[in-house]
């Protein structure tokens, strides 16, 4: 189905496991370890240039990569609240690690699973990264092309794996390594509490193939973890009755039985793996967390998920994070144009129709009121002009002087004894334009004056005189406006 690939990053070495999940069971792919040439931690030039070469699989990129970082940095507390919703747990921990974490909210990723619901109250085991750590730490495993999609840490990891192992509950599960040692208290519902004490094998001589160690730094460290039990039994009011030593060093357990007073054990590594697995894939006790880390994701109920890079907290490199950004932004740009186009089209689209429906009624209302008209192209135009044209005849026909009675006065106000030569009559409702000629300049006066005695006739103006072509007369427009 898919590959997994567990890598325990440490500070003497990097170990790596890698399963693939198949329809018939599990395969094993990898697992190897690369020991740091230099002993001066991940950034080392010489140690990215070493990891490079150690990560070139195959199908790495893009499988399943679960890495786990050195728990001596990560912040880990256990926090009560009042409440066992989980959405209010949630909402809780910032806040509650705000007073004892050594980072502010702003500068941390944190994460949490609870171990405990009684009553009104739930109990839970947070665990808190600085960013700027973290971005340096996934930085140095970009430069060897390694992009975990889960950071978990080692208690999480053996608390998972804590899951094969047949022991009456709560033990504690203790691995040796070259910087420090990590110590997970187990019960139940999983991890419950973790610490890790800054003493190591090179510290205590202790070596994979002696059982001498110095038994000073021995004595100190015993009483390390013998201070870590009971503060443990008595904040927790348990008993602690057993301890698993794993990694490296988890044949060494009964070095320490007699002096923790503990009985001891040796991680089955070969027997978890044959149980989890349904197979028999041979993996070396050096191999136990980055197996651990590995089944995380093949375990049907891992009993703790840590994840310290999850949701919004997702590093790249600045080149990557800008490409990212420019096609993101493309994207959205693209996007709005495409929505504005779309709105813009069936806007107009919407328009048009409206507008062609509204055409085609008012075409319709112009044959039902005028059917022996043309529309011209323009009905609502030519019905304008209709309409007004059957209004003024009307107005002129519902005057209170009828026309043929104002044209008689016309007439008659005209002296009999002046000659005149009517060429044009335009008839408006309120005025009336006359056009004519006549002999004499005197004549249009005579005219004028006697036009203006009729009892209808409410001013009457000279708008135009002049001699006509063949000046032997005089043409005139008259202005006549109606009482």
């Amino acid at each position: 189905m898919g590959a997994i690939f567990g890598i325990d990053i440490g500070r003497y070495s990097v170990k790596m496991v890698g399963l693939k999940t198949t329809i018939r069971g599990i395969e094993h792919i990898v697992s190897k370890e690369f020991v740091f040439p230099e002993n001066t931690g991940l950034l080392s030039d010489t140690n990215i240039e070493g990891l490079k070469e150690f990560f070139s699989i195959e199908g790495i990129s893009s499988s399943d990569v679960i890495a786990g970082i050195p728990s001596d940095i990560v912040s880990v507390h256990t926090i009560s609240v009042p409440f066992t919703e989980d959405k209010l747990i949630s909402q809780a921990i910032g806040p509650e690690l705000e007073e004892v974490s050594p980072y502010s909210l702003e500068e941390a990723v944190m994460d949490y699973n609870t171990i405990g619901k009684e009553g009104t109250k739930a109990s839970a085991i947070t665990f808190a990264l600085s960013t700027d750590a973290i971005k340096q730490w996934l930085d140095a495993l970009l430069r060897v092309g390694l992009d975990p999609n889960i950071i978990d840490i080692s208690h999480c990891a053996y608390s998972n794996l804590s899951t094969y192992i047949k022991l009456v509950e709560p033990f504690v599960i203790i691995d040796i390594g070259h910087a420090h040692t990590s110590v997970s208290f187990i019960n139940g519902n999983g991890l419950f509490i973790a610490r890790d004490i800054k003493m190591s094998a090179p510290m205590m001589e202790l070596t994979t193939d002696k059982d001498t160690m110095n038994e000073k730094v021995k004595s100190a460290f015993i009483n390390e973890l013998k201070l870590s039990l009971s503060m443990v039994e008595k904040r927790f009011n348990t008993n602690i009755s057993s301890a698993v030593f794993a990694g490296r060093f988890s044949d060494k357990a009964p070095l320490f039985e007699k002096q923790l007073e503990l009985q001891t054990f040796s991680l089955p590594l070969n027997d978890i793996v044959r149980a989890a697995t349904d197979e028999n894939i041979p993996v070396g006790q050096e191999y136990t967390l980055a197996f651990a880390l590995t089944l995380r994701n093949i375990m049907r109920k891992p009993r703790n998920l840590i994840n310290l890079r999850k949701g919004s907290f997702q590093f790249q490199r600045a080149i990557e994070q800008i490409k990212g950004r420019l096609i993101a932004t493309l994207g959205i740009a693209c996007l709005l144009l495409f929505m504005f186009i779309i709105n813009m089209a069936y806007g107009y689209i919407s328009l048009n129709h409206k507008k062609h429906t509204l055409d085609n009624k008012m075409l319709q209302v112009f044959k039902n009121a005028f059917s022996d008209e043309p529309s011209m192209g323009d009905p609502l135009g030519t019905m304008r002009y209709l309409v007004s044209k059957e209004k003024k005849k009307a107005e002129n026909l519902s005057g209170s002087v009828p026309v043929i009675e104002i044209l008689r006065e016309i007439s008659t106000g005209i002296p009999k004894e002046v000659k005149v030569d009517v060429t044009e009559l335009s008839i408006d409702p309120e005025q009336i334009t006359l056009r004519g000629r006549t002999p004499t300049l005197d004549g249009v006066d005579k005219i004028v004056a006697g036009i203006k005695n009729s009892s209808s006739i409410k001013d009457v103006k000279v708008i135009d005189t002049s001699k006509s072509a063949d000046q032997k007369s005089f043409e005139f427009q008259l202005s006549i406006t109606l009482k």
